[in-house]
């Protein structure tokens, strides 16, 4: 509770001093500025570890949900990790040149592109996969399992609420 509290506003200031308070309980307390934060950090932990493997959180991440499925739209890619489509195309620019990932046609409409997960990509992602888990058990001890479970909970909790 003693964070809670230390970001509460601060009432009755009048005057000059108002708005820069303003700033200081903004910064203090603004949640996209703690989550941008935290973001970094756990993309450094698990980028470092993923790296003997040559890939980043962000391509294993595609892999993974690529990993298992016929073929996905790039908009149906995009609404299960949460991206807009064109960010989409870009982040699988680099995946498909190294062969990772491929155009796969859809036969109910030539118009969608499509993409599948290549053998390759499936090796490329098991390959990763030891040092996925090594990055995860590091951010578990450092924060205690219980403590990673809430957390997981909140974040999936809050992607539903801010979808809604």
């Amino acid at each position: 509770m003693q964070i809670l509290q230390s970001v509460a506003p601060i009432r009755g200031i009048q005057g000059p001093m108002a708005d820069e308070v303003d700033l200081r309980n903004m910064r203090a307390g603004c949640t996209c500025l703690r989550a941008r934060r935290t973001t970094r950090k756990l993309t450094q932990i698990y980028d470092r570890a993923l790296a003997p493997a040559g890939l980043t959180v962000n391509q294993f991440g595609l892999l993974a949900n690529l990993d298992g499925q016929a073929r996905l739209s790039i908009g149906a890619l995009a609404d299960l990790i949460g991206k807009h489509p064109s960010t989409l195309n870009r982040d699988l620019e680099p995946l498909e040149a190294q062969g990772l990932v491929a155009d796969a046609a859809d036969p109910a409409d030539r118009r969608v592109r499509a993409v599948v997960l290549t053998r390759k990509g499936r090796a490329k992602l098991r390959k990763a996969l030891p040092f996925w888990r090594r990055a995860q058990t590091q951010i578990e001890e450092a924060l205690g399992v219980e403590t990673t479970l809430a957390l997981n909970g909140l974040l999936d909790l809050t992607s539903v609420k801010l979808t809604a």
